[in-house]
């Protein structure tokens, strides 16, 4: 004859219907369609910024290309047309700008610098013209 073992009663709580409305359950899915649809917003703020950054740099870049251009002329004696060469021929290799013209003329006084050219962006369709001009006085012995 076997004696019986005894065995511990395990007490459930009773079920309790929860309130569809209580905190817990109102959020569920929330942290995953926020992430869902904020996600794409930083992704196109930061290829904003990023875009914003390269045209900025493609602006100095012509600005110090006609900067030191008009200068060479100014002050070193340089001919406006050998300069002008050899500044496309700078930007020619350069990715920032493309399709750009320098143009150098002087009136006597002044020596003015433009260069016009096109800064690509990231996206197709999405260039911007640039188109710097910089003036430096002729430097030099006038009696």
């Amino acid at each position: 004859m076997s004696t019986p073992v005894p065995t511990s009663r395990v007490h459930a709580a009773p079920a309790v219907p929860r309130d569809p409305r209580a905190p817990g359950r109102r959020d569920r899915g929330s942290t995953s369609l926020t992430t869902v649809l904020l996600t794409p917003v930083f992704v196109v703020i930061a290829f904003m910024a990023f875009q914003a950054a390269m045209w900025s740099h493609a602006r100095t870049e012509a600005r110090a290309l006609a900067r030191n251009s008009a200068a060479l002329v100014a002050r070193s004696g340089a001919e406006p047309g050998d300069v002008e060469r050899n500044a496309e021929s700078v930007l020619g290799s350069d990715v920032n700008l493309v399709d750009a013209d320098v143009q150098i003329q002087s009136d006597g006084r002044l020596v003015t610098a433009r260069v016009t050219a096109r800064a690509p962006g990231l996206i197709r369709g999405t260039s911007t013209d640039v188109d710097i001009v910089v003036a430096v006085p002729l430097e030099g012995f006038r009696p």
